[in-house]
């Protein structure tokens, strides 16, 4: 075998290419990339929270890999939120004093059906704390289909839900921030009603800019909105209840 020897020029030019100093601009695109803050789920929530008009129209009309998967964006923030807020002293706090309440209104129905319906209650309560990416699943569509109604010129019936994905999802990863940033202080008192009020206004803060929109308007869709997750999140714990009921 005949071995070539480069010339010596080119062989400490190579050598001069190899050993360029390292640049502040290289090390942050690398820890941008191990952070994946460049692309992925923190870039997105970033993303949405600096520009949300820009970055919505970027993914809907531009480049569709500029943000995160809307679905894997939300189902994941609900994944990850539901896993850590169950640990949480105020989440446990407002469950406690919440079926304190069932609990009484449940007694004057099981002597009237002379059934442990508080037992079915709670079997149902905590499949549906663990099935939440359903409720999302059910939602979505809902939601999406009254701001198509309402803002039909802007966005098609898709990308309606491909927004909603990113409203949730940017709520859900908020509210995830919060539990651990106070999930090892004794905080308990009007924690969850604090997080209501954080998302609905960062909600409406999003849905402002995304469909640009006037305050007034966004808050009063934020409102209707709301109330109509209620209702689905409601049919669906009583549809578990009711299976629990007439099936175990």
């Amino acid at each position: 075998m005949k071995i070539v020897h480069l010339p010596t020029f080119i062989y400490e030019k190579t050598m001069e290419e190899e050993i360029e100093n390292l640049s502040i601009a290289e090390l942050k695109t690398e820890l941008f990339a191990f952070l994946n803050l460049e692309k992925g789920i923190p870039f997105t929530y970033i993303t949405l929270f600096k520009k949300p008009f820009q970055a919505i129209k970027t993914y809907t009309s531009k480049d569709r890999k500029y943000l995160t998967n809307p679905l894997k964006y939300l189902l994941f923030s609900v994944a990850v939120y539901t896993l850590f807020v169950n640990y949480h002293k105020g989440f446990k706090d407002f469950m406690t004093n919440a079926n304190k309440g069932n609990k009484k209104m449940f007694e004057g129905l099981e002597k009237m059906f002379d059934a442990e319906l508080f037992e079915k209650f709670l079997l149902a309560q905590e499949f549906y704390m663990s099935s939440m990416n359903i409720i999302y699943l059910f939602a979505v569509p809902v939601v999406g289909l009254v701001t198509y109604l309402f803002f039909r010129k802007k966005y098609n019936y898709a990308e309606n839900l491909a927004i909603h994905c990113y409203l949730f999802g940017t709520a859900n990863w908020t509210s995830l921030l919060l539990v651990l940033i106070t999930l090892l202080f004794n905080f308990s008192g009007g924690f969850m009603l604090f997080l209501m009020i954080i998302t609905f206004m960062l909600i409406v803060y999003l849905m402002k800019h995304i469909y640009q929109i006037k305050w007034i308007t966004a808050i009063g869709v934020q409102i209707l909105l709301a109330f109509i997750f209620m209702i689905v999140t409601q049919v669906y714990l009583l549809a578990i209840f009711f299976y629990y009921l007439l099936f175990t």
